[in-house]
């Protein structure tokens, strides 16, 4: 009979297994492992012995030991965002089809990003990846001088021995400014994210200096979250202003601001895109329901996790990584380290020339 804790859970230990099947602890582990010599038949009748006992051995205890663990350690942060979330279940689906095991570190905010990188230092992982906040150069050497990589995904990884991916978000802002003015409007606002925040700034910056080689000085309304409340923060805003003042077209810099701007608007009578245009970025799934159909840009993000998965493999091996996207989509360095890839733009009924 096995032996069980006070609670009721099994006990067993490769100790067991070994006094059960009369051989040594080390002759256990070969059994398990594949390592080392061992005779068949003896393998064997270990293998029967742990079964009969319902031993089975640690596989991440062994791996953390050993080093061999498939092990990353994945970061993020505010997974009520709708992105984060689809960056994350990507992430997931892809480890499984490359018999990765993950451990998340989760972030409240940004700003704990920082001390989650230090934690990660602890475990015996492959390597990281970070999907929010900013990485610390002293943290990322720390990281990189044990052997491991670290690849950051939509933001810099500020070293040169890391790998980043993201989504060329000045471009996508100058497409977005650039689709605007085709249209024929005349005023413009962004609804931007909090200060200091990475891509919805870069987003911001694009347009506004698109705009600006057209004489052209858009307002920016700032959010400290980017939601859909706060896209209804920003209707409110709108509709408190005089209409002849009103913008006649907001460049959002994600969709769920967008939508939350949409539905802020639906009880004014307000006219979308006759009287406002509204463009977004992320196609988020809810851009192409009936109720919205956003004109939006969609992030590459099947290929930008493919191409941080591709590092993860080869990283002993310092390999290389293509400069084309699997999908045949070009792809820029920038002088800052970071692999860029250009946005794809949706043009859905929220935008249009104006009569």
């Amino acid at each position: 009979m096995a032996p069980v804790k006070a609670n009721g859970i099994s006990a067993v230990t490769s100790r067991d297994v070994a006094r059960a099947a009369n051989v040594s602890q080390a002759l256990v582990s070969r059994a398990f492992s594949g390592k080392g010599r061992i005779a068949p038949e003896t393998r064997e009748r270990i293998l029967a012995v742990a079964a009969e006992i319902g031993w089975q051995p640690n596989a991440l205890a062994a791996g953390m030991v050993t080093g061999d663990a498939p092990l990353v350690a994945v970061i993020t942060t505010r997974l009520h965002f709708d992105w984060r979330a689809r960056v994350l279940s990507r992430l997931l689906k892809a480890f499984e089809e490359w018999h990765l095991k993950p451990i998340l570190f989760y972030a409240e905010n940004d700003d704990q990003v920082d001390r989650l990188l230090g934690e990660t230092i602890s475990w015996r992982t492959r390597g990281v990846i970070v999907t929010a906040g900013v990485i610390g150069r002293e943290r990322a050497d720390a990281i990189l001088s044990r052997g491991q990589f670290l690849a950051a995904l939509n933001r810099p990884a500020n070293h040169s021995g890391a790998f980043s991916v993201a989504t060329d978000n000045p471009l996508g802002g100058a497409m977005a400014a650039s689709l605007l003015v085709a249209d024929g409007r005349r005023r413009f606002v962004v609804l931007g994210g909090p200060q200091g925040g990475w891509a919805n700034g870069l987003r911001t910056q694009g347009f506004l200096d698109a705009m600006l080689e057209r004489g052209i000085a858009p307002s920016v309304w700032s959010n400290p979250v980017m939601s859909i409340e706060a896209g209804k923060a920003c209707a409110e805003r709108f509709l408190a202003m005089p209409p002849a003042e009103r913008p006649d077209a907001v460049f959002s810099t994600n969709d769920a601001m967008a939508l939350g701007f949409i539905d802020g608007l639906r009880p004014s009578g307000i006219s979308i895109p006759r009287d406002v245009a509204v463009v977004g970025f992320d196609n988020l799934p809810a851009s192409s329901w009936t109720p919205y159909q956003l004109t939006t840009f969609e992030q590459p993000l099947d290929d930008m996790v493919s191409r941080v998965l591709d590092h993860v493999e080869t990283h002993q091996q310092s390999r290389n990584t293509a400069s084309t996207g699997s999908d045949g989509s070009s792809w820029c360095a920038g002088t800052d380290g970071v692999l860029y890839c250009p946005p794809r733009l949706i043009v859905r009924s929220t935008s249009g020339v104006t009569e």
